[in-house]
């Protein structure tokens, strides 16, 4: 090998090297994605078996096993959380990642069927694309009180077509003094268009949130979060239930939105 070429070798390695999309005191992807994968199944554990893990002590002593299995703190945790957090599109690729994962591990049991990776649908003119669990709890016991879609179908979806999350809310009640509320966020992407929306959820009740798109694009990926983003011990248990994500076609008749009460009728 001359100089001149292991000089370009040398410079495309430190180039490369150079290029990582976080910063040193981040976990990298890799690693971000085997410690989301654990902490899923320990947070899942704990929602299957929440008898055996009543008092924090106890759920905590879960949380950081996964930390020492992937030598790491809560600080570094927390840390990367909140950068990726910042970086929410990064995040989304990486958690898409991780339900990979997941679904291959439960598909290797055999005898559970997987959630799918893609919302695909038929031709009607209204449809639940939300392919998640139904119901999430925030807690001030979980680490990470976020609930993560991302849903990239493999024929897009029709141009100016409409997104409708809905879901039912209750136990804000009990903690009249929130500083801080769970909010939704619903985004689309149209070819180099990303258009979004959000919303926080102040009281319990039914709650939706409307995203129109343009119509003249049609829509490759519809992706978002419920999240309540606070380190508060002040409420109890916020519960999200009969969560559902409504496609509807552009000039649907399904879709009427009443400008007072700012909700949409049942189809």
């Amino acid at each position: 090998m001359n100089k001149f070429v292991a000089y370009i070798v040398i410079t495309l390695l430190v180039m490369t090297a150079s290029c990582s999309r976080v910063p040193k005191f981040v976990l990298s992807e890799k690693k971000m994605r085997s410690v989301l994968y654990d902490m899923q199944l320990a947070e899942a554990f704990v929602e299957t078996n929440y008898e055996s893990y009543r008092t924090y002590d106890e759920r905590n002593a879960l949380y950081k096993s996964v930390f020492a299995k992937h030598n790491i703190s809560q600080a570094d945790y927390d840390t990367s959380l909140i950068w990726y957090g910042k970086n929410l599109d990064l995040y989304m690729q990486i958690y898409k990642l991780v339900l990979r994962d997941i679904n291959a591990s439960i598909a290797n049991l055999g005898d559970i069927k997987p959630n799918p990776l893609s919302g695909d649908v038929s031709a009607k003119d209204s449809i639940d694309v939300w392919i998640y669990n139904r119901n999430f709890t925030f807690s001030p016991d979980r680490l990470k009180n976020v609930l993560v879609f991302d849903i990239e179908p493999k024929v897009p979806y029709s141009s100016g077509s409409s997104y409708v999350l809905g879901v039912n809310v209750w136990g804000l009640g009990a903690g009249k003094n929130l500083k801080c509320y769970p909010r939704i966020s619903v985004n689309a992407v149209q070819q180099d268009t990303i258009v979004t929306v959000n919303q926080d959820i102040t009281s319990d009740g039914y709650y939706e949130i409307l995203m129109k798109t343009a119509a003249t694009k049609q829509v490759k990926r519809v992706y978002g979060y419920l999240m309540l983003n606070s380190s508060e011990k002040s409420y109890h248990r916020i519960y999200l239930d009969d969560i559902r994500l409504m496609k509807y076609n552009y000039g649907s008749k399904a879709l009427r939105i009443d400008n007072e009460t700012d909700t949409i009728p049942p189809v």
